[in-house]
């Protein structure tokens, strides 16, 4: 497998003002479109949304591809077909075999992705596949697949608002508007205070997805939009079904020691929501560049016994300094291994849980 440290696609390339993918696509025939698409949106939520959609499918022996992102462990779980990730030969080929393409026609990092992801489905003759979108929507890589069924559509708050926008209405615009003809969309009860604007932007079918009763965590938003988008295939959800690595993801019971990737405003309060025992915790958060002012470093602190800032290797990583806290923390391996029988909730951005996971399975 793919080390998620390797740059295996350079990331140098991550926006731009004209995306050349659907060119490319138009080129080759449109092989997107050679298969059914359900297309999952949203601030917090996605990827717990999609794979459990996926799992599911995989369960009831669909033939399913599956694109997800950010990759947690490995580059190989971004592309997924039938419970199995890509092999690292099919990956490599795959660049080497088109790497001209993707050079003639200047991809991004995330359009070099979803062309690999939809070479390797035709590859796979899969039937339909579950696409979690980067960033957005209609501006997202993602927006290309016409031959969509139905859209999931996560919660909706603030983030990468440098792309989206500076308010809901533009988010929820960026959003909504990936979806096709006469696509539903499926989304949560959490969502239902923008109801006017989301129907601004669409006149599909939006069906609301009542809260997953037997969970009581963030994720009965999640679940409930898989079990209402697996009716469409007569499939009733697992209650076994697990989330993606790196959400809430429980590593120790006693003492506790939990992970979780909550990387915005909104994905922090679900979080201090989800725990009701919060107050016993000590907390270690470290977000990506640009929040360093964010207001969860104060949400946070004030849901917790102790809370320390950290930060971490990578080029996404934020500036400890420029965040206004007193309780910094340098070496963040280091506290872990000082305070590794206290109550612990390491939580922040999702390229800096993957790390934590890794410690702690060194330390087993």
């Amino acid at each position: 497998m793919i080390s998620v440290k390797d740059n295996f696609i350079p990331s140098s390339v991550l926006f731009k003002k004209n995306y050349n993918l659907k060119k490319l696509l138009a080129k080759l025939n449109d092989p997107q479109n050679n298969f059914q698409v359900i297309n999952v949106v949203g601030t917090n939520g996605k990827g717990s949304t999609a794979t459990f959609i996926y799992q599911n499918l995989v369960e009831h022996q669909f033939k399913v591809g599956f694109f997800f992102s950010p990759a947690f462990l490995y580059q190989n779980e971004r592309i997924q077909v039938n419970g199995t990730m890509i092999s690292d030969a099919d990956l490599v080929g795959l660049m080497e075999e088109y790497q001209e393409l993707i050079k003639e026609y200047e991809l991004t990092f995330f359009e070099i992705w979803t062309f690999l992801a939809i070479v390797y489905f035709n590859r796979c003759n899969i039937k339909i596949a579950i696409v979690e979108a980067g960033i957005g929507g209609v501006l997202d890589s993602t927006d290309c697949f016409a031959n969509q069924i139905a859209v999931c559509l996560t919660s909706i708050g603030f983030d990468h608002e440098e792309i989206l926008g500076k308010n809901i209405e533009s988010i929820i615009a960026n959003k909504i508007k990936i979806v096709k003809a006469n696509s539903k969309i499926f989304t949560s009860t959490n969502n239902q205070k923008y109801d006017i604007l989301l129907k601004k932007f669409t006149n599909n079918e939006i069906v609301y997805c009542p809260d997953y009763v037997p969970e009581s965590s963030y994720q009965k938003y999640n679940k409930a939009i898989a079990q209402e988008v697996l009716k469409i295939f007569g499939i009733e959800f697992n209650q076994q079904t697990k989330p993606p690595l790196g959400r809430m993801t429980q590593l120790r019971s006693n003492p506790a020691f939990i992970i979780d990737g909550c990387h915005n405003l909104n994905g922090a309060q679900e979080l201090i929501n989800s725990l009701p025992n919060i107050h016993d915790f000590t907390i270690l958060f470290a977000s990506s560049t640009g929040k360093e002012q964010s207001e969860m470093v104060k949400l946070l602190k004030n849901s917790c016994k102790d809370f320390f800032v950290t930060t971490f290797t990578h080029p996404k990583a934020w500036d400890l300094s420029l965040v206004n806290e007193v309780n910094k923390v340098e070496n963040w391996e280091e506290f872990l291994q000082e305070n590794f029988k206290k109550n612990l909730l390491i939580c922040g951005s999702l390229y800096f849980v993957p790390l934590v996971y890794e410690w702690f399975g060194g330390k087993k």
